[in-house]
């Protein structure tokens, strides 16, 4: 029970920083999980908002889904309502709250010449800045000059062409810690790949962010690691990418990597979704599918015909937020019915995949909320699993 200043909380949110912060350096053979209580706190989760996503960089989409001048996608990110915009000169990461009132000046994606709030009319250019607002004449001292939409810190990583922001004034840039991962896979020239995400018939309307109930790091780890092919996809990831094949690498400053090498006798369907492979991927790398992770919520699944991203927002404790587009090469963008034909061919094999992840997710949000839950050891084929539990320690205590 809480006390009336809160003092029972934050007696057991100390209790569990402490049982978190124990198991550091615990990522090789000794490697163990979080508290259980780290993945169903609010408490510890409102630490994870002020000392993991508030003080690190978190990716928000790519440079193609904003090709255009006036092309925009908007997006809630720990209650700041923003939108990634291409300007005449540039892509922007703003407010969208109004200045006058508060109401979201634009939602969903699109293009556009202005951003005009629905509520009062008061209208902004692409870069923020207030061009009118009308009947506005007679409150003194006012100047729409003086009036600009505040700008987010953002960086676009060159070599990746993903856009990344952050709440911090302090970080480093994120591309000086990604410099390895771009080097590794910059056969892939992920910046001249283009963002698709093909619709089904009635599907425009649809709300592009997907809500999870379990928490961020169970959909991370889930998806970071291949061991658990064997229980949860015997019938679909395990029979061509089994679990016994996979391995992790050393963790890096900003990233993770599982490797989940195909059967010698799987068919090529397995491992592309049917596009053109993209240009100066070696043999060598298409007999597996890289998943990696850019820390803290971006996850990857690399082919040698495409790039799978999955950008996670996490919400609470038991809700996290979740939008996937595929990158692909600008020859086979310029066929959507190609694009269309090949992920139709794979969506029974995705959806039932999907569907048996979220079920084991849900099951194991719903076990660490047990009294009987206790911390839990990690095999080789989940180190991945126990980088992120190390990435989420150094956060916790402050060493950024």
């Amino acid at each position: 029970m809480l006390d009336e200043t809160g003092g029972a909380a934050r007696d057991d949110l100390a209790l569990l920083v402490d049982a978190v912060l124990a198991g550091k350096g615990k990522s090789g053979t000794d490697a163990e999980t979080l508290p259980p209580a780290a993945y169903t706190s609010q408490e510890f989760f409102d630490l994870e908002v002020e000392r993991v996503f508030k003080k690190d960089w978190f990716c928000v989409g790519h440079v193609s889904q904003v090709a255009k001048t006036g092309d925009y996608f908007s997006l809630t990110l720990f209650g700041e309502p923003l939108v990634v915009v291409r300007g005449p000169d540039r892509i922007r990461v703003l407010s969208r709250v109004c200045l006058h009132r508060w109401a979201p000046v634009v939602a969903g994606e699109g293009n556009t010449r202005i951003f005009s709030c629905p509520f009062h009319k008061w209208g902004y250019a692409l870069d923020g800045q207030l061009l009118g607002a009308p009947f506005m004449e007679q409150a003194a001292g006012f100047d729409p000059k003086n009036c600009r939409l505040p700008e987010i810190r953002s960086e676009i990583v060159e070599p990746l062409g993903l856009i990344f922001i952050t709440f911090s004034d302090e970080i480093s840039p994120i591309a000086e810690r990604l410099q390895d991962f771009s080097e590794r896979y910059g056969n892939w020239r992920f910046a001249d790949l283009v963002a698709v995400r093909p619709r089904e018939e009635g599907d425009a309307q649809k709300e592009p962010w997907t809500q999870n109930h379990f928490n961020w790091k169970v959909q991370v780890e889930t998806f970071m690691e291949c061991y658990h092919h064997i229980g949860a996809h015997p019938e679909t990831f395990e029979i061509d990418q089994p679990a016994r094949l996979s391995s992790c690498e050393e963790g890096k400053p900003g990233w993770t990597v599982c490797h989940s090498p195909y059967r010698e006798s799987a068919p090529e369907s397995a491992y592309t979704f049917g596009l053109p492979v993209i240009p100066g991927i070696a043999e060598e790398q298409r007999q597996t599918c890289d998943y990696v992770l850019l820390y803290p919520a971006t996850l990857l699944s690399i082919r040698p015909d495409s790039a799978g991203v999955l950008i996670l927002i996490p919400v609470g404790p038991r809700l996290t937020l979740s939008r996937s587009f595929t990158l692909v090469s600008a020859e086979a963008a310029a066929q959507p019915a190609l694009v269309a034909e090949a992920f139709a061919a794979r969506k029974e094999f995705f959806d039932k995949a999907n569907q048996e992840d979220i079920a084991v997710n849900e099951m194991q949000q719903a076990g660490a909320g047990s009294a009987l839950a206790r911390i839990g050891r990690l095999g080789h084929l989940e180190r991945t699993v126990a980088h992120l539990a190390e990435y989420v320690r150094d956060r916790i205590a402050g060493n950024v």
